[in-house]
C-alpha cells in the first residue's frame, strides 16, 4: 500500500502535476457554462457560479511559470467560450467565422489575463489579505474590456449567475453589472485562497513564497477566513438592500390602495413571427404573416378582455425594405392586404425594425427602429449604434480588397451604418391612456444593445420612461442563446429601474419590470402574439444612472496602474547607477 507521503510525491511529479492542472482548468471551463443559461438548465445554476473559477485559479496558484499559467488561461478561454457560445455555429453561411472568431478572441484574452493573474498571485510583496481583492479587480477589468468598444461582447460574465437570486441582483442599481462581477470574482478568489492556504503538504499547496503563511505570528483568523467572513457580510448586506428595494418597488396592485403617484401602464401587443429572416425572397410572405398574427391577436383580445390596446411591437428588421412613409411598394405589398391598408385597419402606433438609409438617395443603411402611426407617417426613428463586429460592421469596408475578402471568402455582402445618438421617441398622447396625455417617451435599443449598459442608460437619462428592445435571434436555433441574451438584458431593468419590453422574432419576448421580474412572456420559437400589460412608472434615480460604467473603468485603471508601477520598478532595478 502506498504511504500518504508516497501518494503526495506521486501527484507532485512534474508530468502528473501538469495533467492535473489541465484537468482543473477544464473543470472550470465546464462549470462556468453550466452556471450560465444552457440547454440542460435553461436559466443556469447560480451556485456553480460562485465556485466556477476556483479550479482554474488553483491551477494558476500551482503553475510553475507565468507562461504555463497563460497557457492554462488560453485553454480555459477556448473551451468555456466554445461550450457556452456553441450556438454561434448557426450564424448563417459565415458561422465558422463567428464561432471561430469568438473562440480565438477569448483564447487570446484569457492568455493575457491569466498571465497577469499569475503575477498577482505569485508576487512576493503582496500580503494574503489583498490577493483575492486584486484577483476580483483584475477579473472585473477583464469583463469590462471584453464588453466594451468595437469588439464588445458582454456574454458569459460571472455576474450573470447572481442575477438568478433576485435580492442580490438588485445591487445592480448601485454599481451596475460590474459590482456583481466583482462580488462573484471576489467570492471565487477568496475560496481559492482558503483552499490553497490549508495543509502545507496538500497537493494544492502554492509554490511561491508569497503564499506561505508567516511562521512567527499566527492570527486568530487567517486572511482567507477573514475574506470569507467579509464577503459573506457583503452578500448579506446586498441581499438585505435588495429585499428592501423589492418591497418598495412591488407593483401597486399587490397591496390594495397602495398605488403611487406617477404609476401608469399601457397595453402592448407583442408579435413574435418566428420566421427565417435570412431566407431570400420571402419578405412579402413574412410581412403578411406578421399582419395576420397582429390582427388575429387583437381580435382575440377584444373578444376576451375588451380593453384597448395602445401599441403594437414587431421585431428587429421585421420590415426588410426601407420605410419612410406610404410609397408605391407598401401600397401594394403584401397582395392580400397592402401594408398601408393594414396600418389604417390597425389604428394604433406600430414599432418595428427596418433598414433606413442615411439619406433618401443613400446606399448606406442603418439597422433601425421606427414608430409608424396609423396614417403611415413616421413619428421617429433610432439607428443602432453598437454593431455586431465583423458581421454588421467591418473595418476598412470601403477598401475593395477588404470587401472582396468578406464577400467571397466569409460570405458577408454588406454592413450597417452605425447610429450616432441614443434617440428617444415620444409616442403621441392621444393614442395612449389618460395618464399619458403628454405622450410617452420610449427608448428602442436594437438587437444586443440591451446587453450593454451604456445605450439604455443614455436613453433613460434622455427621458425614456420605458425601453423596448427589438431583437432577432432566430438564427441561433437554441433556447440557451435566447435566455443568455435575456439574462443580460434583465440587469438593464434593475440598473435603471425602468421597464423593458422585448419584442423578438423567436424569443425571449416579454416584459421585464423594474425589479428584473419577467412578468409576461411568449414561448420561444413559436409564431404567436399576445397583449401584455406594461408598467410605465416615472423614472427613479439610481446610482448607476449617475455613474454608469465607472466601476468597470476604475477596475481597468487599477490594473493599468499595477502594470505601469511594475514596469517602473523593474526599470529602476535594471539601472541602479542612475539613482542619485
Amino acid at each position: 500500500m502506498r504511504t500518504p507521503a508516497g501518494f503526495y510525491t506521486f501527484f507532485t511529479t512534474s508530468d502528473m502535476l501538469d495533467a492535473v492542472l489541465v484537468l482543473l482548468t477544464l473543470f472550470s471551463a465546464l462549470l462556468l457554462p453550466l452556471a450560465l443559461p444552457n440547454e440542460l438548465f435553461p436559466w443556469g445554476l447560480a451556485l456553480p457560479g460562485l465556485v466556477a473559477l476556483v479550479p482554474v485559479l488553483l491551477a494558476v496558484y500551482r503553475s510553475s511559470s507565468q507562461r504555463a499559467a497563460s497557457r492554462l488561461g488560453a485553454l480555459f478561454g477556448a473551451v468555456s467560450t466554445a461550450i457556452a457560445n456553441y450556438w454561434l455555429a448557426f450564424f448563417g453561411d459565415f458561422s465558422v467565422w463567428t464561432i471561430g472568431g469568438a473562440v480565438l478572441g477569448y483564447t487570446i484574452y484569457n492568455y493575457i489575463l491569466f498571465g497577469y493573474l499569475y503575477h498577482l498571485i505569485h508576487s512576493t510583496d503582496r500580503s494574503d489579505w489583498y490577493r483575492p481583492l486584486r484577483i476580483a479587480l483584475a477579473w472585473t477589468a477583464y469583463e469590462y474590456l471584453k464588453s466594451t468598444g468595437f469588439l464588445g461582447y458582454p456574454w458569459g460574465l460571472v455576474a450573470y449567475p447572481l442575477a438568478a437570486w433576485y435580492p442580490l441582483a438588485q445591487g445592480a442599481e448601485l454599481a451596475g453589472v460590474w459590482g456583481l462581477s466583482f462580488l462573484a470574482a471576489w467570492i471565487n478568489g477568496a475560496i481559492t485562497e482558503f483552499i490553497a492556504a490549508r495543509d502545507p503538504k496538500s497537493f494544492l499547496r502554492p509554490r511561491s513564497r508569497a503564499l506561505r503563511p508567516p511562521q512567527t505570528h499566527v492570527p486568530a483568523l487567517s486572511a482567507p477566513t477573514r475574506h470569507i467572513l467579509a464577503w459573506s457580510l457583503v452578500l448579506a448586506v446586498v441581499a438585505g438592500f435588495g429585499l428592501l428595494r423589492l418591497h418598495h418597488l412591488r407593483p401597486p396592485g399587490d397591496v390594495p390602495g397602495d398605488a403611487s403617484e406617477g404609476e401608469g401602464e399601457i397595453r402592448v401587443l407583442v408579435v413574435q413571427q418566428n420566421v427565417d429572416s435570412w431566407e431570400p425572397g420571402l419578405f412579402a410572405d413574412a410581412l403578411a404573416q406578421a399582419q395576420d398574427l397582429t390582427l388575429s391577436a387583437l381580435a382575440r383580445h377584444e373578444r376576451t378582455e375588451g380593453t384597448p390596446v395602445d401599441l403594437v411591437v414587431w421585431s428587429e428588421t421585421a420590415l426588410r425594405r426601407a420605410y419612410h412613409g406610404p410609397d408605391d411598394y407598401y401600397r401594394t405589398v403584401p397582395a392580400e392586404m397592402p401594408f398601408t391598408v393594414f396600418l389604417e385597419l390597425l389604428g394604433k402606433p406600430l414599432i418595428t425594425g427596418v433598414p433606413l438609409p442615411a439619406a433618401i438617395d443613400s446606399r448606406n443603411f442603418s439597422n433601425s427602429a421606427v414608430v409608424i402611426l396609423p396614417d403611415g407617417s413616421v413619428a421617429g426613428s433610432y439607428a443602432k449604434q453598437q454593431l455586431v463586429p465583423f458581421a454588421e460592421s467591418i473595418p476598412f469596408w470601403e477598401l475593395p480588397a477588404v470587401r472582396g475578402f468578406f464577400r467571397e471568402i466569409v460570405g458577408v455582402y454588406g454592413t450597417w451604418l452605425p447610429g450616432t445618438e441614443s434617440t428617444v421617441i415620444t409616442l403621441p398622447g392621444d393614442a395612449l391612456p389618460p395618464g399619458f396625455s403628454d405622450g410617452l417617451a420610449v427608448g428602442l435599443p436594437i438587437c444586443f444593445e440591451d446587453a450593454f449598459g451604456w445605450v439604455p442608460r443614455e436613453m433613460v437619462n434622455r427621458g425614456a420612461r420605458i425601453l423596448i428592445n427589438l431583437t432577432n435571434n432566430s438564427w441561433s436555433r437554441q433556447d440557451s442563446a435566447q435566455t443568455q441574451h435575456y439574462v443580460a438584458a434583465q440587469l438593464r431593468a434593475i440598473e435603471l429601474r425602468t421597464t423593458l419590453v422585448r419584442g423578438t422574432n423567436s424569443g425571449l419576448s416579454g416584459v421585464i419590470d423594474r425589479r428584473g421580474f419577467l412578468v409576461d412572456s411568449l414561448p420561444m420559437f413559436e409564431s404567436t402574439a399576445a397583449v401584455m400589460v406594461v408598467p410605465a412608472p416615472k423614472p427613479q434615480w439610481t446610482l448607476y444612472r449617475l455613474i454608469g460604467d465607472l466601476p468597470g473603468q476604475l477596475a481597468v485603471l487599477y490594473v493599468l496602474g499595477i502594470v505601469v508601477l511594475g514596469a517602473v520598478r523593474r526599470s529602476g532595478r535594471k539601472r541602479p547607477g542612475l539613482a542619485g
